[in-house]
């Protein structure tokens, strides 16, 4: 027996709505219609896929089994139809890319303006997250490709990196440790420690580093940007510990200085994130060899 991709669209539907007659609104169908449609595929399997023995929605065992599926067949589907226009010429290739906001502020202009330059026929869709957001929408068929710090582990996705940086404390110029050249993990402890927010790539390393209890205390601001962290360290607030890529331009111009830390673990991977099993269409292939080409000519940071 081979599954009708359309009765596991709208089981799939139904089973992310956990309710008939919602589903039945997003299908532009009729509520009755949706429930043949679902007990068609529950005799053509044999089992039984939704539970309706209690009022509350929920799927059986295998109806949970199926529902990963569905998902995984509908937007291999939906890939497939676009990979066929895009070849025949009857659609325009749009790159949905997703960045988190380190990368999307200190890396992708460069990377964009070169891709626009030799590739002006794609069209490019931007999606702007912390870690766990985009490796969700990446998942889920709703953007391409991912650019993001690590950690970043999803069972349905596959990573590789593609640029190596580091992690530095970053103080004001008028603060006691200014004449420093290196801390410790325990010297940050002393202090006020501005961080990024729980969900960023970021906060799991430096979590990793200093110790999650670190980050829950009454001393640790925790902020969703790193501009935001940098303008408050300026400003004397307290202390953090960031990406070097992200304050070339406060060196250069001497408004942050940039401290070693010398007990721990100060690596930094960047990666680029995509669904397990997917063929690249040539704007994400493009994409990707304009980011690694930019990459190894040194190029992207300031």
């Amino acid at each position: 027996m081979i599954l009708d991709l359309h009765k596991l669209h709208i089981f799939k539907v139904v089973a992310e709505q956990k309710h008939f007659t919602r589903a039945a609104d997003l299908l532009h169908m009729a509520q009755p219609s949706v429930s043949q449609q679902i007990s068609v595929l529950e005799t053509a399997l044999g089992i039984q896929l939704i539970d309706r023995s209690t009022r509350q929605f929920r799927l059986t065992e295998a109806g949970q089994i199926l529902f990963h599926y569905a998902e995984r067949l509908t937007l291999l589907a939906s890939e497939a139809q676009t990979a066929v226009q895009v070849q025949a010429g009857t659609m325009r290739e749009t790159l949905k890319l997703g960045v988190g906001h380190t990368l999307a502020t200190y890396l992708l202009p460069a990377v964009l303006s070169a891709y626009r330059e030799q590739h002006p026929h794609h069209k490019v869709r931007l999606t702007v997250g912390n870690t766990t957001t985009l490796l969700d929408r990446l998942a889920n068929g709703e953007i391409d490709l991912a650019l993001v710090g690590s950690p970043a582990e999803h069972p349905d996705l596959m990573s590789e990196s593609f640029m190596h940086d580091r992690l530095v404390v970053i103080v004001s110029m008028k603060d006691p440790w200014v004449s420093r050249t290196s801390v410790s993990v325990t010297d940050l402890r002393e202090r006020v420690f501005l961080t990024r927010e729980p969900g960023s790539a970021l906060y799991a390393t430096v979590a990793q580093i200093v110790g999650a209890e670190m980050l829950n205390r009454d001393d640790t601001i925790q902020l969703g940007e790193t501009e935001a962290i940098k303008r408050s360290v300026e400003r004397g607030l307290g202390v953090a510990l960031i990406q070097q890529i992200a304050i070339a331009r406060e060196q250069a111009q001497h408004t942050l200085h940039a401290i070693h830390l010398n007990d721990a673990d100060d690596r930094r991977t960047y990666l680029i994130a995509s669904r397990k099993q997917y063929k690249h269409l040539p704007a994400t292939a493009d994409f990707i060899q304009v980011l690694n080409r930019l990459v190894q000519a040194g190029t992207l940071i300031e």
